[in-house]
């Protein structure tokens, strides 16, 4: 049931101040039952509602403003709830920082909303991983490592095994991120060894088959295949990935070097530590070989079903140069490096079972884990294509196999893994909360050989299923509009929010895993207000570092119960007294020109001109004139015309004639014949053919959505009052991205990258607020039995 807005005041008018709800229902005219009820969801009648608006207001009925009704009514309402960050109740803010880990981290801006909530009091980030460098290096630019580990690291999800090395991997980055010498020493005494043992057997392993593997290399029948192969070849996004799959060094003449692989090149393992003694058994080697050797037959398909596939252009370019990768890998040569990979990611996977999977070592982990080291909120969310092949089946045998992903044959689909690996993050550190991202279109019904699948229910299903030590996860999810909550961009995100069953249950029943994703709905704030006081940005790669002074009266300033949503953004995005990474592409003259054509908001395709009454009548008589032409030839003489003119202006006569004109008037470039946008390739752009593919934006309006994509084309983020694209620090803006968080060691194409991939930071600011409440909450109820406290029930 929705509880109204009205209440979800009144209850945090009871929260901020401390009263007793008995005083509280004294003081509004109501008993206490009825206001118990009401707070929990119950119909409200209309003379109630008065006596709770005159409570809040203060006023005298005579003086109480009328409220309407609908949905901007109930928006109206919940924006009146007190401002952001101002939930001054004692118990939100720890004894110490709650920990939290970001999964598919980014750049940072899920975890930046929880770090700064409350100036990084109530949570801290103990672990952030992601698999891409530029991503893990803006991480780490801005969260100075205070041990012998950056707080970030470069790791690809699918390496992990089972819970257990989970649990292993997590405190040993924690022990040495920290410089917790206690936990240090407790990861050395775990059973059968210690994690630096497994950590020196296995960089002995990897250093071993990179040696191997370069001599190998070194053969000159390897190096004649592979200078008859080509250069063009390795440099294939599906070769690359087949390299990246299966965890084999980059094919080439250059020594080989790994990818993201964990436990190799994580910091230097003492000289006087021992490698592991390990019994290994027999049916451990047989089914880590059997993995391997699916993973690379698996990985050689894709190669083939791409080399035959059909298309023109640079699609059979691919095609043909997938085609000569997989002829190659099945030369003599390659064969031989086929069982070095195999024997050495065979011996290295059953050293890692082996470990993690002795109880006694799992033990200790939980033991170590247990011992205030715990995470609070796990943050991420994966890529989710894929997900919906998985079915209720195997959500099952996820369950009976401990997510031990890698026997499952199904998941060799990286997508899937990635899918399988987020549970067992959850099912490993058993979170208090989590809350997993991706985008609008997660929670669509997708069809696969014939089966239709939610994504979202069988993630829900899978991560209630799948738990720690049998607790359960109550999980909510929601579409999260960013421009609804100070956001200055429309972005459509896909939430979904869990909390652990031990930790509802001292709410009394309250939808807590909801109350996550409420946010408070605020007007919104308009572009123009994200790229206030901002100079002219540079053109220059180089500048990428250099921080640029903001315009005076762009400034953070403390919030007040009457700010409005853009002094929340303000107050959030301006900090500090400078910026870096505000650096643009040049544009080209031509295109400058084009640009101030346009006005703000307007798109490439609003300017077409289809269905005019003059252009269809030109149509007509160029058409009846071709005709002519064709049937009386000798009238081209006359006329100082001939037919193929007339029939090329007839190919023109079409709604982008109007572009046309526009782009034909501006002076082409030196050593160009026309302007380089006409060309059927762009003029024939529409609304289903990316037509806002160049667009100008609207100042007055929150931005479209900033994406990845900028790192190859940034025309359709016009800039609104200036003829050139968007900067990466405007892009930043949008995003909600405080200007003292850096991005310039980067450059211009990361940049934009590591930008339209985050989540908007001030949006996570919110959702900070939101779960420390349950947690304060959950804590107070723990202490505190008998004073049971609610949250507002959400809306």
């Amino acid at each position: 049931m929705q509880i109204d807005p009205v209440l979800i005041q009144v209850q945090g008018r009871i929260l901020s101040t401390g009263i007793k709800p008995a005083d509280a229902a004294r003081q509004i005219g109501v008993g206490l039952a009825a206001l118990e009820r009401h707070l929990a969801g119950s119909y409200v009648r209309s003379d109630s509602l008065a006596k709770y608006r005159l409570w809040l207001d203060g006023q005298s009925k005579q003086n109480v403003p009328t409220v309407g009704s609908g949905q901007a009514a109930r928006r109206a309402a919940v924006r009146a709830v007190s401002p952001l960050m101002d939930f001054a109740w004692p118990a939100l803010v720890p004894e110490r920082p709650r920990h939290v880990v970001d999964l598919f981290c980014g750049c940072g801006g899920m975890s930046l909303g929880f770090e700064r909530f409350k100036d990084q009091a109530v949570f801290r980030v103990a672990m952030a991983l992601d698999i891409e460098e530029p991503m893990v290096r803006v991480f780490n630019d801005n969260h100075p490592t205070q041990g012998e580990l950056p707080v970030a690291r470069r790791s690809d999800i699918t390496d992990f095994l089972n819970e257990s090395e989970v649990r292993g991997f997590y405190l040993d980055h924690m022990a040495r991120s920290t410089g917790d010498a206690a936990l240090k020493d407790g990861l050395c005494q775990l059973g059968v060894g210690g994690v630096d043992m497994l950590r020196k057997t296995l960089q002995v392993l990897d250093t071993g088959f990179l040696r191997d593997l370069a001599e190998l290399r070194g053969d000159p029948v390897y190096l004649a295949a592979l200078k008859q192969l080509g250069s063009d070849v390795l440099g294939q996004t599906s070769v690359v990935g087949f390299h990246n799959a299966t965890k084999l060094p980059a094919t080439g003449v250059a020594f080989p070097r790994f990818g993201p692989l964990i436990w190799h090149a994580d910091g230097v393992v003492d000289e006087g530590v021992r490698q592991l003694t390990l019994d290994i058994e027999d049916r451990v080697v047989r089914a880590c070989r059997n993995s391997a050797r699916r993973l690379w037959e698996a990985e050689l398909a894709k190669l083939l079903e791409r080399a035959e596939g059909s298309g023109r252009g640079q699609l059979a370019s691919a095609a043909d140069r997938i085609g000569r990768f997989r002829v190659f890998m099945d030369t003599p040569v390659m064969r031989k490096v086929k069982s070095l990979w195999l024997n050495w990611r065979a011996t290295r996977e059953a050293i890692r079972r082996s470990f993690f999977e002795n109880a006694q070592v799992d033990a200790g982990l939980r033991a170590l884990y247990r011992d205030g080291r715990r995470v609070s909120v796990l943050l991420g969310g994966p890529p989710c294509q894929g997900f919906s092949r998985i079915g209720r089946g195997k959500i099952r045998s996820l369950k009976e196999q401990g997510v031990h992903v890698h026997e499952d044959e199904d998941s060799v689909d990286s997508r899937n893994q990635l899918m399988h690996q987020y549970v067992l993050f959850v099912s490993a550190l058993a979170p208090d909360i989590f809350l997993f991202e991706n985008v609008r279109h997660f929670q669509a019904v997708v069809k696969s050989e014939g089966i239709e699948f939610d994504a979202a229910d069988i993630l829900a299903e899978a991560i209630k299923e799948v738990s720690h030590d049998g607790l359960g996860y109550a999980v909510a999810r929601r579409i999260v509009v960013a421009s609804e909550h100070a956001v200055p961009q429309g972005r459509e995100r896909f939430v979904m929010a869990g909390v652990r069953g031990d930790c509802s249950g001292p709410l009394n029943g309250i939808d807590a895993a909801t109350w996550c994703l409420t946010l408070q709905h605020r007007e919104h704030v308009p572009l123009q207000v994200a790229l206030e006081g901002l100079p002219s940005p540079s053109f220059n790669v180089k500048d990428a570092v250099a921080a640029v002074p903001r315009a005076q009266g762009a400034r953070a300033a403390p919030l007040r119960a009457s700010d409005t949503a853009g002094d929340v953004y303000r107050n959030w995005a301006f900090r500090g007294d400078a910026a870096d990474a505000h650096i643009a592409r040049p544009p080209r003259v031509d295109d400058q020109d084009f640009f101030k054509l346009m006005g703000p908001g307007k798109r490439w395709m609003d300017y077409r001109c289809d269905g005019a009454p003059t252009l269809e009548r030109l149509s007509a008589v160029l058409t009846n004139l071709k005709s002519v032409l064709h049937k009386s030839p000798q009238l081209t003489k006359r006329f100082g015309f001939n037919a193929e003119e007339v029939a090329g202006l007839c190919k023109t006569l079409d709604g982008s004639l109007s572009i046309r004109l526009l782009l034909e008037a501006i002076p082409a470039q030196p050593g160009e014949l026309t302007h380089h946008l006409l060309t059927e390739n762009y003029l024939q752009k529409r609304d289903g053919a990316h037509g806002d593919w160049l667009s100008r934006m609207d100042p007055s309006q929150p931005s479209k959505t900033i994406v990845s994509h900028m790192a190859k084309d940034t025309y359709a983020f016009v800039h609104p009052f200036v003829p050139r694209t968007l900067s990466v620090r405007e892009a930043a803006r949008i995003q909600s991205f405080p200007d003292d968080y850096r991005f310039g060691s980067v450059g211009l194409v990361d940049g934009f990258k590591v930008v339209g991939n985050a989540v908007p930071p001030l949006l996570s600011l919110q959702f900070a607020e939101r779960v420390a409440q349950v947690l304060a909450l959950v804590e107070t109820a723990r202490v505190d039995r008998n004073t049971p406290r609610q949250l507002p029930m959400a809306g």
